[in-house]
């Protein structure tokens, strides 16, 4: 079905005010984000460059994050702009409801949601995960690496006498499993290959069990547990991989499949999961929620009071769905109901914002 030429003008004018808000965000975002990298980058004795690069691998990530104020306050300022210029009453002269109006913003908004999640997620979340890994290599001289594959958690690990090639099918609590250690000396020859069937990181000096020690011209040696000293404990590999802002969807579906890969459990993965499914709706709605507020206020308003109203709104918004996100990720709200209940709750009062809409 072709687009009406009122369709047209509006979402032209819609799509450019978002524009414009997403330039100024990224531009503040830029600038804040900016100097706690150079901040981080200092005292590495590294190229300034690399502040740079990691402001921009962590951009998408933060503007995804934000992208629901965004949108409710591109739409604020898309209702002053046509209220400021009196396009409002021109519409309804040639009759134009506040309603249609209002279909084709949200309408939008929903389109452009699903390209968010389906395209722009994915790629945000690999930059986030480039981002974690240049960070790691940085801060810790590139001694050692951290990855999540299908084949589990692979390790890189170096230390004063040799460089240790770690790999782990699960993580367990405190616990890795099914582990294979292969350990090299400074150049890179082969010293041993050691297999075990779990390993207690909770610190830096591992205790690993039912160890099978391989080494070259000698026979298979096994012993109940060996110690090795290593860069990594439990807290500190969970943290590489603590964000889920920086696993892409069909990453997220694997862990779901095998929460116990990483620190996550299978509800967190679903509640993150379930958050993503939802913001189309939710963006849709932060937009509607916005055209409402504007529309049933006083025109003669100053503008910067409708724009501190909207801010205030998206706050009380963002607290009320914390609030049923921290429930769901306790065992009092199943991840389903945390997430999609704060959405219906909006939407029924939005609605009855709506019922007198066009007599704005």
């Amino acid at each position: 079905m072709f687009l009406k030429i009122y369709h047209k003008y509006i979402i032209k004018k819609y799509l450019f005010t978002f524009l414009q808000l997403l330039i100024v965000f990224s531009s503040l975002i830029f600038i804040l984000n900016i100097f706690e990298e150079i901040n981080f980058v200092k005292d590495k004795n590294i190229s300034f460059h690399y502040s740079i690069i990691l402001t921009l691998l962590n951009l998408p990530s933060t503007i995804y994050e934000l992208s629901p104020f965004i949108f409710l306050l591109s739409a604020q300022f898309f209702f002053i702009k046509i209220l400021e210029n009196d396009e409002l009453d021109a519409f309804k002269k040639f009759g134009l409801s506040n309603t249609k109006i209002l279909s084709a913003v949200s309408i939008t908004t929903f389109f452009i949601g699903i390209l968010i999640v389906s395209l722009f997620y994915n790629f945000s979340a690999e930059l986030k995960y480039f981002y974690y890994d240049l960070k790691n290599k940085i801060s810790e001289e590139n001694k050692y690496l951290a990855a999540i594959t299908e084949n589990g958690i692979w390790l890189k690990d170096e230390n004063n006498t040799s460089i240790n090639f770690i790999n782990a099918k699960k993580l367990n609590e405190n616990y890795i499993e099914n582990v294979s250690i292969t350990v090299f000396n400074k150049n890179f020859d082969l010293i041993k290959n050691i297999e075990a069937k779990k390993a207690d990181i909770s610190n830096f000096n591992w205790k690993i069990y039912d160890v099978k020690i391989f080494e070259s011209n000698k026979p298979k040696k096994q012993v109940d547990y060996i110690y090795l000293q290593t860069n990594f404990d439990y807290k500190r590999l969970n943290s590489l991989f603590s964000n889920l802002f920086s696993v892409s969807i069909w990453n997220l579906f694997n862990f779901q499949k095998d929460p116990n890969l990483i620190n996550f459990s299978s509800k967190q993965i679903s509640l993150h999961l379930n958050q993503i499914y939802s913001y189309p709706f939710f963006i849709s709605l932060m937009t509607l929620v916005s055209a409402v507020l504007m529309l049933n206020l006083d025109r003669n308003k100053n503008k910067f009071f409708y724009i501190f109203l909207g801010v205030l709104l998206s706050v009380v918004i963002y607290f009320f769905r914390y609030m049923f996100s921290f429930l769901g990720d306790t065992k009092d709200l199943t991840p389903t109901i945390s997430i999609w209940l704060p959405i219906l709750f909006i939407t029924i009062i939005t609605f009855f914002g709506l019922v007198k809409i066009n007599e704005k």
